[in-house]
């Protein structure tokens, strides 16, 4: 505003106004712009503070116009920076409305005035826009740069929120099943083993039935901590359904997969909630090593799945690994025996309290 002032200014000087016109020319550009800032500042609602104040540039500008006597290239050049500046603020319609104050304003000043057109811009006026013109494009260039760089990092932020499961801090279903998909396509190319693992938590919904659900939250939060501190920096983990995970040891054979699964298996059993030391966690897992004949991840995941089914048929609190498959042949699903119930000692048969969730097909799963 200060900068547009030296430009009408410079313009009044060749052509003569009267001392209130200055007046109103100095404090629209000297000191209109704190008294704007100090109102949008203390406003409650300094979004709509604002706004107001956008729209008193648009009518101050407008009312320059006519003071210039319409001179053509300083009107022109004004107008364009208020239209952008609008524009820049990204409010809806700003800059429409903006316009309408301005050349309102013009017409309105235009009347009391009755200014005799002078469309000719002298060398110092021209002059006297430069500085305007200068730092009106560097700021707008700096401006947009940072809104960039801004845009970037909540871009990248949005990318590890979308990887990240949010309650236990492993990687999301999605996510991870890229990962399984990519290390399937590598064994299949370059034969770099993998293994699998299917972690089932027993009896999880016992523990949200009988100390709620948030006690339940807080368990799976320690869960997906105590699988993470037991995985090397290659493995993955990703949280697969409501109390299910999913483990995938790259570069890593079925025996060492097995030891993985172990020390998570025995890592759980140790978790303790403060407020509940009777609480006790234990888990079922199924360990399977990639095979030529898996067609697809959900292959991979029917074959950890069956042995863990094997896992939970033998007692629970087990691990199993699933047996190598022959070329050719389809992974089948353990499961028709009978489970015994840890808390009553009986043949209960299977445990439909603790039941899991259906496995959906994931698209574009199929190796090509």
């Amino acid at each position: 505003m200060a900068l547009g002032g030296l430009v009408v200014g410079t313009a009044m000087t060749e052509m003569g106004a009267s001392p209130a016109v200055w007046g109103f020319v100095l404090v629209s550009a000297l000191v209109w712009p704190h008294i704007a800032f100090l109102h949008a500042r203390h406003s409650r609602d300094s979004h709509r503070a604002e706004h107001a104040n956008l729209q008193i540039d648009a009518l101050i500008i407008g009312s320059w116009i006519p003071v210039m006597h319409f001179c053509a290239l300083p009107s022109i050049a004004l107008l364009a920076i208020s239209i952008a500046d609008r524009n820049h603020t990204a409010t809806r319609d700003g800059w429409l409305q903006s316009l309408v104050a301005t050349l309102l304003a013009a017409a309105l000043v235009a009347l009391l005035l009755r200014p005799v057109p002078d469309w000719e811009a002298s060398l110092a006026v021209q002059l006297s826009m430069l500085p305007l013109l200068l730092l009106h494009s560097v700021f707008s260039s700096w401006s947009t740069r940072q809104l960039v760089r801004k845009l970037a990092r909540q871009n990248v932020k949005l990318q590890v929120l979308s990887r990240i499961d949010p309650l236990t801090t492993l990687y999301s279903r999605d996510y991870w099943w890229q990962k399984a998909r990519a290390a399937l396509r590598d064994y299949r190319q370059t034969q770099a083993s993998a293994c699998l693992l299917i972690v089932d938590i027993d009896h999880f919904k016992r523990i949200n039935d009988s100390f709620g659900h948030t006690v339940g939250d807080e368990v799976l939060q320690a869960i997906g901590l105590t699988i993470r501190h037991c995985l090397r920096s290659h493995d993955a983990a990703g949280r697969y359904g409501g109390d299910e995970f999913a483990v995938l040891c790259m570069h890593t054979q079925l025996d060492d997969a097995y030891a993985v699964a172990l020390r998570i298996r025995n890592q759980l059993s140790q978790l303790r909630v403060r407020e509940h030391p009777q609480l006790r966690v234990s888990a079922s897992i199924g360990v399977a090593a990639a095979d030529p004949s898996f067609l697809s991840v959900k292959d991979w995941i029917n074959a950890a799945d069956s042995a863990l089914y094997s896992a939970k048929d033998a007692g629970r609190d087990q691990v199993i690994p699933a047996a190598p498959l022959m070329a050719g042949s389809a992974p089948a699903r353990a499961g028709t025996g009978s489970d015994a119930d840890p808390d009553t000692g009986s043949d209960t048969g299977p445990d439909t309290r603790d039941s899991r969730p259906t496995h959906q097909p994931e698209p574009d799963d199929t190796l090509i």
